[in-house]
């Protein structure tokens, strides 16, 4: 569906031409005092602080800024917006988002808005970036993953933090060791077979997912085949839990706060409903295990974006650029965010939660969920394959060679 409709917006736009569009199209120009922001809100707190960096964005410049919240299917609502010519001035944009939209022609670049370039990690400007270098996108916040540990469990169970291995290879054979010490009930860990999960465990063995012209590449490495039957094995053993699946929780954090694992790997998000949820559990954060001797763990990174369509994009801009600078602190504070930028990450860095230092501590190794337009194909076959391996009916080789094929087969038909 995202392939098809880049194409028709492609033709659209090549055929009619850009300023044509936009002059037979587009309604009148917003104020030059004021803009349209379309953003989601995952947490009450995000709306809020938001309300706040609006008042303080307007007596900072005077404009005005309508907030727009879109609640569901975020994507298929910008989608129709952009179909319709009818955008907001600027939106949040996600970093696997991005390269449709890239591809489509219909962002306004922003190499000239971003302000001290330096002050971002590399990777999080390149998921906003067209194949013409160009950047589409200033990455506002992000979430890695870490390694979570319910530590009164750990503790019955008869080991400390220190005894968990910080390598991949170790973590697999010390949850099947702790499963053995555990209650009926009660799983070593919680693991989710979705390829944002996987790819910087996957790439960790030297060989992307993607070539360099977007087909799918998941075969011929041995090391991957092993990181993943250790899944396999350990769900065998009881030791390795699906959320949804084994346990009919709504989300791994939901199954980590009522006691059912001992260790779970998951975003920042999870935070705000344990300790307001489960504020007895007791747990602590670390780095996501090594990987093929690597550091490892994936980055999913939020920024803003201006479509070519806006009515006020000067307005957009500097929105953007006042979110991701004077702005930014005070926003993710109250938002309770991870701001990209080295030195608002700095200013906050006092007030926010400790257990974030295990996801903050990955950014300079984080891979980004972001693999250009293939990316959707890939992940959809990578997860159906790999959950048929892990329920037993498929050999994990079998897996990613069906994977593969299949993607790269939806692949060529949309080119």
């Amino acid at each position: 569906m995202r392939h098809r409709w880049i194409r028709r917006i492609a033709r659209i736009l090549s055929a009619i031409g850009l300023v044509g569009a936009l002059a037979a199209c587009a309604p009148p120009a917003e104020p030059p005092d004021t803009i349209t922001l379309a953003m989601w809100a995952t947490l009450p707190a995000e709306a809020n602080a938001m309300d706040r960096a609006i008042a303080a964005f307007k007596t900072a410049t005077g404009i005005t800024v309508k907030k727009v919240v879109i609640t569901d299917k975020y994507m298929d609502v910008i989608r129709s917006r952009f179909a319709a010519r009818i955008t907001p001035d600027v939106m949040y944009l996600d970093s696997a988002e991005a390269p449709f939209l890239i591809k489509s022609d219909v962002l306004l670049p922003l190499d000239a808005a971003l302000q001290d370039p330096a002050d971002f990690p590399s990777q999080f400007l390149d998921a906003f970036r067209g194949d013409d270098h160009h950047l589409y996108g200033i990455p506002k916040d992000y979430s890695t993953l870490a390694l979570y540990v319910n530590t009164d469990l750990l503790a019955a169970a008869g080991w400390r933090i220190a005894d968990i291995p910080r390598d991949e290879d170790g973590l697999m054979a010390f949850a099947l060791k702790l499963q053995k010490r555990l209650p009926r009930g009660v799983g070593a860990m919680l693991f989710e077979a979705d390829l944002a999960r996987h790819l910087s465990a996957i790439e960790a063995f030297g060989q992307p997912i993607t070539d360099r012209e977007g087909n799918a590449t998941l075969t011929g490495v041995p090391g991957v085949e092993a990181y993943l039957q250790a899944y396999v094995d350990g769900r065998r053993a009881g030791a390795l839990l699906s959320p949804k699946d084994d346990l009919g929780a709504d989300s791994p954090g939901a199954a980590f706060g009522a006691g059912k694992a001992v260790m779970m790997i998951e975003g920042p998000w999870a935070l705000a409903s344990l300790h307001q949820d489960f504020p007895a559990v007791k747990f602590v954060t670390l780095p996501t295990p090594t990987v093929n001797g690597k550091p490892q763990t994936m980055a999913f990174v939020v920024g803003y974006s201006i479509p070519k369509y806006a009515r006020n994009p000067a307005g957009g801009i500097r929105f953007a650029q006042y979110m991701t600078s004077a702005g930014a602190a005070d926003w993710s504070r109250y938002a309770g965010l991870l701001p990209v930028r080295r030195s608002v990450q700095a200013r906050v860095a006092a007030t926010q939660d400790p257990l974030l230092a295990a996801h903050i501590a990955g950014v300079p190794y984080a891979t980004v969920w972001s693999r250009g337009t293939s990316l959707p194909a890939i992940e959809s076959n990578f997860s159906n394959q790999f959950l048929a391996a892990l329920n037993g009916s498929i050999t994990v080789h079998q897996a990613l060679a069906r994977a593969q094929a299949a993607a790269n087969r939806e692949i060529e038909r949309e080119r």
